[in-house]
């Protein structure tokens, strides 16, 4: 893994887009101030485990300051996901940086659970922070993925030092909260292979440690020959054997599950612990992972990407806190800024911003310039620095322009059906699959394909076996993996004029299947006037859950279904010339676990079954796409193009 997730009010989305071309500062932009490093320091948490914390510290400076906390599981020591950094930057712009080992990961004690201890252990250390002589007791946090997770859950803990958050990329902090279950990047019910390679790797429960109780003082004496990181795999290895993440991606074509990561030589790690219990299990609750009664009371700039896996969910924390912070305060105080990029790389954005293999144009934001002004309004207080800033940035693809609003989803959203047709051979993109704007179904009932677990659809390129999935490949062109008769392809016509797509989408399939069990993977598909069907982004359901992913109900073989498949959240311009698509398949392999069909837990099953699903598209059976369409007269309006 790289750096290894709603209100119609009476405020109008605005209509002046911002700046295209704007300075943007980086991590080198080092402001006015020396940074002294203080090294491992031993915060206690309230069971007696000590968690090492290393502290920059700005010199020449008198006065009490505010501190940025960021706790991750992938060393503190290491530049790997540039906490090393950040931490020079905001302590050279005059913040203390707090750079924290989360609970037994590399030289913090205690036992590591993936994402246990996190509430409890960021309200203690946020304690620490705030009791020591060189604060003012004001406390943010911030990082992405994990410590964007870890962020979150110390947003729950209500500490009263804890001023502001940045959460980065953060879904999979979201467990029961909207019915989204995005913990551990799951997605519909299923299980996200790339996670086997994570748990291998980043995942640990194993590091080499001094003797417990050690001082800080005995620890420092010996730190320079102590090296904590274990020498099975590690997060060096994808760098000293280029065949590694191969090897992995082999081996995800393993049954059971459970056994993948068998042969390779992986330290102890909770792989196995986690995804054979269901997404819904109480354990997960029990870890703090969000819900709809979640507390919260801090003011937060939610980051994240539209081709990154979590963004529905940033837009559903953003509206949560919004509406459900304890105080006036914090609920007036929640901001957006969504990039065009992928996980974690939206700060990566330049005058030439490349997805995957397509060009986005100039995507330049002040990420950093905005988290030192984020900063010095909630831990400097000063009341100005977020003056004349939007509720929500987002930047849309196609138009290649950032936006802004005050409302998700945006105000005025008209949500438009596509419904599905064809002449009963809508298999591969060579088929007669067709999208319409009207109920006029002129053509067959129904589309059928085969799904084979053995043989499941995939998103790799043969040719080239890179990955073609919009979140970890970004929008690349898709045209390879469509050859195959196990997808059904639906186009419209080409557009007369440029539609602007910017809000949630969800599709509504009515479905049966021989197998009392199968999965809906469907892609928004961008086809360019050259042919180049570039991926938008998709949607995942494990059927059984077509009730809620609270809850597991099989088919009964034969009989339709209506299910409707959340394909997240989108700003993308079709422009004039283009096609919009969808894809319909039964597996995104190896980006999730397969269905085997069976209606067992596909997880320790061995054996599955082929199962023959049929997307029904007549009047009975209006199988369509639901894409939240902005008036033409503020897309026009908005664009620069």
């Amino acid at each position: 893994m790289k750096h290894l997730a709603v209100l119609l009010g009476a405020a109008f989305m605005l209509l002046v887009p911002l700046a295209q071309s704007q300075e943007q500062m980086g991590l080198d932009d080092l402001g006015p101030y020396e940074v002294r490093r203080e090294r491992s320091h031993f915060v206690p948490m309230r069971d007696g485990v000590r968690l090492a914390t290393d502290l920059y510290i700005p010199e020449g400076l008198d006065r009490p300051l505010g501190t940025v906390l960021e706790r991750t599981p992938y060393n503190k020591n290491s530049d790997y996901t540039r906490i090393v950094s950040r931490a020079k930057f905001f302590a050279s712009h005059g913040f203390v940086y707090a750079a924290q080992d989360k609970r037994g990961k590399y030289e913090s004690e205690g036992e590591y659970l993936t994402t246990a201890n996190d509430i409890e252990d960021g309200d203690d250390t946020i304690d620490w922070i705030a009791a020591q002589p060189w604060s003012n007791g004001k406390v943010g946090q911030m990082g992405c993925s994990y410590p964007g997770f870890t962020t979150m859950m110390s947003a729950q803990s209500l500490n009263p030092h804890l001023a502001a958050i940045i959460p980065q990329s953060a879904a999979m902090a979201t467990g029961s909260l909207a019915d989204r279950y995005s913990l551990l990047w799951r997605r519909g019910g299923t299980v996200a292979l790339s996670m086997a390679a994570w748990h291998a790797t980043a995942g640990s429960k194993v590091y080499y440690r001094p003797p417990p109780g050690l001082s800080r003082e005995g620890y420092l004496e010996i730190v320079d020959d102590f090296d904590p990181i274990p020498k099975t795999l590690n997060m060096d290895s994808f760098a000293e054997d280029p065949t590694l993440m191969q090897r992995f991606r082999e081996a995800y074509l393993t049954l059971p599950v459970r056994d993948m990561l068998e042969g390779f030589d992986a330290p102890p790690n909770d792989f196995v612990l986690l995804n054979e219990k269901p997404h819904y299990d109480e354990f997960f609750e029990e870890l703090g992972y969000l819900s709809d009664d979640a507390r919260v009371d801090v003011p937060a700039l939610h980051i994240n990407s539209w081709h990154d896996y979590g963004v529905a969910e940033t837009l559903i924390h953003f509206n949560f806190f919004r509406e459900h912070a304890l105080s006036e305060e914090a609920r007036e105080n929640q901001y957006a800024i969504i990039g065009p990029t992928q996980h974690c790389a939206v700060e990566t954005v330049s005058e030439q911003t490349v997805v995957g293999e397509l060009d986005v144009g100039d995507a330049r934001l002040d990420f950093y310039g905005t988290y030192l002004r984020w900063y010095d309004r909630w831990l400097n207080g000063n009341e100005d620095a977020l003056k004349g800033m939007p509720r929500i940035q987002y930047y849309n693809i196609g138009a290649n322009e950032w936006r802004s609003a005050e409302e998700w989803p945006l105000p005025g959203t008209v949500y438009t059906a596509f419904y599905l047709d064809s002449d009963g051979s809508a298999n591969s993109r060579w088929g007669d699959g067709r999208l319409e704007r009207d109920t006029d179904h002129s053509g067959s009932d129904s589309d059928s394909y085969v799904h084979d677990p053995a043989t499941p659809f995939t998103t790799y390129r043969a040719t080239t076996g890179q990955d073609t999935d919009v979140w970890s490949g970004g929008s690349r062109d898709r045209r390879e993996v469509e050859t195959r008769n196990d997808v059904l392809i639906f186009d419209t016509e080409p557009l007369e004029e440029a539609l602007d797509v910017t809000g949630p989408v969800k599709a509504i399939i009515y479905l049966s299947s021989s197998a009392v069990d199968t999965d809906l993977d469907l892609t928004l598909v961008d086809v360019f006037p050259d042919g180049r069907a570039m991926g938008v982004y998709q949607g995942t359901l494990r059927v059984r859950y077509r009730e809620g992913l609270d809850r597991e109900v099989l088919m009964e073989p034969g009989k339709v279904y209506p299910v409707e498949v959340d394909m997240n959240a989108i700003s993308n311009t079709f422009l004039p010339g283009h096609r919009i698509r969808l894809e319909v398949a039964s597996a995104r392999y190896p980006n999730h676990d397969r269905n085997l069909g069976t209606g067992g837990d596909n997880f320790t099953e061995a054996k599955g079954v082929v199962a023959r699903n049929t997307v029904h598209h007549s009047e009975d059976y209006p199988s369509r796409l639901m894409l939240p369409v902005q008036p033409h007269k503020q897309a026009s309006e908005t664009s620069t193009h």
